[in-house]
């Protein structure tokens, strides 16, 4: 087995190199890791989620600015003033 000191010979590679290999820097050094793809189940329950995630966008565009500006601001401090 072969035991690289250098990760495929980069010592400051970052981000991503096509679609599976991750380039890092950890507190023990460079790494390059493999990224499995995430598989997408699409059950029932994860359908629901996303159709509210869905209508939540729909709403939130139909807003009025002054809203948004509201609801940003309370983002920003943490809690609602009501």
């Amino acid at each position: 087995m072969v035991k690289l000191k250098v990760p495929l010979f980069s010592m400051e590679a970052k981000g991503q190199l096509g679609p599976r290999l991750i380039y890092s820097m950890r507190g023990s050094g460079a790494q390059v890791r493999y990224q499995e793809a995430n598989r997408d189940v699409n059950t029932q329950d994860q359908q629901t989620k996303r159709g509210y995630f869905t209508l939540g966008i729909a709403l939130w565009k139909e807003l009025p600015e002054q809203e948004k500006e509201y609801w940003a601001e309370v983002s920003r401090w943490g809690y609602a003033n009501v």
